[in-house]
C-alpha cells in the first residue's frame, strides 16, 4: 500500500500521471479538480458559485476541499491513495496532517512535477481546444499559475524541507511515458528496499483495525464499488450493503443485468459481477460520490440560511417531524432534566 501526493502547476501533467499510477498500482485516485468539475454540472447555487471561482482561476475555499478529501479518504483509502490537486494551501496541509494522524495513515511518496511556464502555457492552450474547459483560457492560466506560485509552491517547499526522504522532483517537460517510467521506478525501488520489519509493522497495523472474525469473512466476499458484499446472501440483498442502494434499486440492477434474484453472490460468474459493476458505475451514484454530494448539498443549504439549512445546523429533523418526543437519531440520547416534568395538583 502506498499513499502519494502529486504537486505541480496547472497543466504540468500531475492529473495524467496520477490516473496512470493509480491504475498500475490499484490505488484510489482523488482529484479535487475532477470532483469540482462534476459538481459544476449539477447547476445548483453551489455549482454556480464554484464555476465562477474556477473560471476566474482562483482557489476554492479550504472548507469545501477539506470536507471532500476527508470523506473520500474515509471510504476509499484501503489499498492506498493518490492526492492530485490537494493540499494547495498551508491550512489544507495542517488539516491533512491532522486527519492522517487521527486515521493512523501517512504519506509514503511526494512527487513534484516542475515545468517551464512557456511550455506549460502552450500545453494548456492545446488542452483547452481538445477538452473545452472553462479554466483553460490564457488569462485564467496566468492567474492560476500566479496562485500556484503564491500558495501551492509554499506547500511543496514545506514538504521538501520537512520530509526530504520521500520528496522527489520530476521534470515535466518529458513525454508522458517517460515520466510514468521514472515514477514507477522510484515506487518499485522503494518497495524492494523496504525493510521486512516495516512491511510487517504495516500488516500488523492493518490487521489491528479489523475484527478477527470479519477479517476471515472478507476472504469470502465479492468487491463491488469498493465494498465487500457478502457472498452467502442473495444478490438483491447483498447489493443493499452498498451505500446508496436499497431494495428497489437492487432489484432494478438485477433485472437490467438479467440476473436471477434467487441466485447467491457466490454463484455469480465473473461476467455477471462485471455487468453489475458497470451498471452501478454508469447509472447510480453510490458510496464516496454519494456521500460527497450529500455533504455538499447540506453545506449549500447551510450557506443559504434557508429553513432546511438551519435545521441541519441545529442537528434537528428537516422534513417536519415532531421533535417534542422522538428524533433521538438526530438529537442523541435523552438526558433527564431535574424539575422539567410538571407536577399535577391532586
Amino acid at each position: 500500500m502506498s499513499n502519494i501526493i502529486f504537486f505541480g502547476p496547472p497543466g504540468a501533467g500531475k492529473g495524467t500521471q496520477a490516473k496512470i499510477i493509480s491504475n498500475i498500482f490499484n490505488l484510489s485516485h482523488l482529484s479535487t479538480g475532477e470532483i469540482l468539475r462534476k459538481k459544476i454540472l449539477e447547476k445548483d447555487n453551489l455549482a454556480l458559485k464554484l464555476k465562477e471561482i474556477m473560471s476566474s482561476g482562483k482557489l476554492v475555499s479550504d472548507d469545501i476541499l477539506n470536507e471532500i478529501v476527508s470523506l473520500q479518504l474515509s471510504t476509499d483509502s484501503i489499498n492506498g491513495f493518490i492526492l492530485d490537486g490537494y493540499p494547495r494551501t498551508l491550512a489544507q496541509t495542517d488539516f491533512l496532517n491532522h486527519f492522517l494522524e487521527k486515521s493512523s495513515l501517512k504519506i509514503h511518496f511526494i512527487f513534484n512535477i516542475h515545468i517551464d511556464f512557456n511550455v506549460l502555457k502552450n500545453r494548456i492552450v492545446k488542452r483547452s481546444s481538445e477538452e473545452s474547459r472553462d479554466d483553460d483560457k490564457v488569462d485564467v492560466i496566468e492567474t492560476r499559475y500566479s496562485e500556484y506560485l503564491n500558495t501551492t509552491e509554499k506547500v511543496s517547499k514545506f514538504y521538501k524541507d520537512t520530509q526530504p526522504d520521500i520528496f522527489h522532483e520530476i521534470d515535466g517537460t518529458f513525454e508522458i511515458d517517460e515520466i510514468t517510467k521514472k515514477i514507477t521506478q522510484i515506487l518499485k525501488k522503494s518497495w524492494k528496499t523496504a525493510k521486512i520489519s516495516d512491511i510487517f509493522s504495516w500488516l500488523i497495523g492493518q490487521l489491528s483495525c479489523i475484527h478477527p472474525h470479519s477479517f476471515f469473512l472478507d476472504l469470502f466476499m465479492a468487491r463491488i464499488s469498493g465494498v465487500n458484499i457478502p457472498t452467502n446472501k442473495k444478490v438483491n440483498i447483498a447489493l443493499t450493503y452498498i451505500f446508496g442502494i436499497g431494495k428497489k434499486i437492487a432489484l432494478d440492477i438485477c433485472n437490467n443485468a438479467s440476473i436471477d434474484t434467487t441466485k447467491r453472490v457466490s454463484e455469480l460468474n465473473e461476467e455477471e459481477v462485471n455487468k453489475i459493476r458497470d451498471l452501478i458505475d454508469k447509472d447510480y451514484s453510490v458510496e464516496g460520490d454519494l456521500r460527497r454530494k450529500i455533504s455538499l448539498d447540506i453545506k449549500r443549504l447551510n450557506d443559504l440560511g434557508c429553513y432546511r439549512g438551519l435545521r441541519h445546523r441545529k442537528k434537528l429533523p428537516v422534513r417536519g417531524q415532531r421533535t417534542h418526543t422522538n428524533a433521538r437519531t438526530r438529537k442523541g440520547k435523552a438526558v433527564a432534566i431535574a424539575g422539567k416534568k410538571k407536577v399535577t395538583k391532586g
